[in-house]
């Protein structure tokens, strides 16, 4: 009988990581309960919901419950990311024109820079399984772009605006999430990354192109932001450089992106009517490098919090371009980019807890406090 009852158990129980996640949605509420109630109280409401819960779980298919709400954090960010509450859900369906096989964008995370979704293919009859079995997908057929016979997917999409569609440079990025694919699904992650720092893609409307049963489909796809983006006026005694004076940060919790003044790092030339840019031998010199290349292991960054913690930038671009309608006449975007915490595994998101909490930024050695500042564009 115990045999049958640990088989029983076994079954209709959660898997370790289904469990795990549970666990730390319980204490997580427990702690909150907490700051308002004394510890027994606290403790009493996270027995219940822990009871509530596990009743819950168990009575659901396990693999569809934490598979989609897991799927999207454990392709794009580290471990411990907690940006779960961010995630908008069931964002896109479509059938296409014949049937047989559902296309569903189940969860989408955006700051208008950065986008991340998570996509889903569903056969709906045995004609659909065949066709999902044999269809091979790459970001060249599921893309965000209104030019259909596009060769470069990889570099810009549409935005449908109101006053006219408007081009967006960044990278995409498409995955198969194969170990979450069954004999009538498959799954895949999908990014765009724009890193001019203006966070152009918050709540507007991309056109995307996909494949269906026998058929092109093309939709409208609002990119759903939740986060808002908030801006730092950059306070300091130094430059890290004097080819170029850093002087505002705009923050959302998944990405930044840091303008400020050039004072000559580029050397410019005309050729046949185009400008063509190097860095300057003098900035080249005051980085140690002579081979038309700085920062070869991106501008060492660190982002400082209120509760005092530190965070270090495994990575961070440096971009070092002028740029078109900055902030508050800043013509010089020196580093845009989604946060990380390991040079190895810089793809890998990191975001802050809070984007009103930042204290400080220290850029290539040299301290900067930060003072928040509503930053007008220009």
């Amino acid at each position: 009988m115990r045999l049958d009852y640990r088989k029983m158990q076994k079954e209709i129980l959660p898997g370790k990581e289904t469990q795990d996640w549970v666990w730390e949605e319980i204490e997580r509420i427990a702690a909150k309960g907490e700051k308002k109630q004394n510890k027994w109280v606290g403790l009493k409401m996270a027995a219940s919901i822990a009871a509530a819960v596990l009743v819950f779980v168990a009575l659901i298919p396990q693999t569809s419950w934490a598979d989609q709400i897991t799927g999207l954090v454990k392709e794009f960010f580290y471990a411990n990311a907690d940006i779960k509450q961010d995630i908008v859900p069931n964002v896109y369906e479509d059938e296409g024109k014949y049937g047989h096989v559902r296309m569903k964008i189940q969860e989408m995370i955006s700051d208008g820079a950065c986008t991340y979704c998570t996509i889903c293919y569903e056969a709906l009859d045995a004609e659909g399984e065949q066709w999902l079995k044999e269809q091979e997908f790459d970001v060249n057929s599921i893309r965000f772009t209104s030019y259909a016979t596009d060769d470069d997917y990889n570099s810009s999409i549409t935005v449908v605006a109101d006053d006219g569609n408007k081009t967006v440079i960044g990278g995409c990025n498409l995955h198969e999430q194969k170990e979450l694919a069954t004999e009538k699904a498959r799954y895949f992650a999908f990014s765009f990354e724009n890193d001019s720092g203006s966070f152009p893609l918050k709540n507007e409307t991309m056109t995307m192109f996909y494949p269906m049963y026998r058929s092109q489909g093309i939709g409208k796809v609002k990119v759903i932001s939740n986060l808002d983006t908030v801006s730092y006026r950059l306070v300091g005694d130094k430059s890290p450089s004097e080819y170029y004076e850093p002087e505002y940060l705009v923050v959302s919790k998944l990405s930044y992106a840091l303008f400020g003044k050039d004072y000559g790092t580029h050397k410019y030339w005309f050729e046949e009517g185009m400008l063509w840019q190097e860095y300057s031998e003098g900035f080249l010199a005051e980085k140690g490098d002579n081979e038309d290349f700085v920062y070869r292991d991106g501008i060492p960054m660190a982002f400082k919090m209120k509760d005092g913690s530190t965070l270090e930038m495994g990575y961070a671009w440096s971009q070092l371009y002028e740029a078109e309608n900055t902030v508050s006449g800043s013509d010089f975007l020196i580093s845009a980019g989604h946060f990380n915490v390991d040079s190895e595994n810089w793809e890998r998101i990191m975001p802050i807890d809070d984007p009103n909490e930042l204290t400080g930024i220290e850029i290539d050695g040299v301290h900067y406090d930060l003072v928040k500042e509503e930053i007008a564009d220009k």
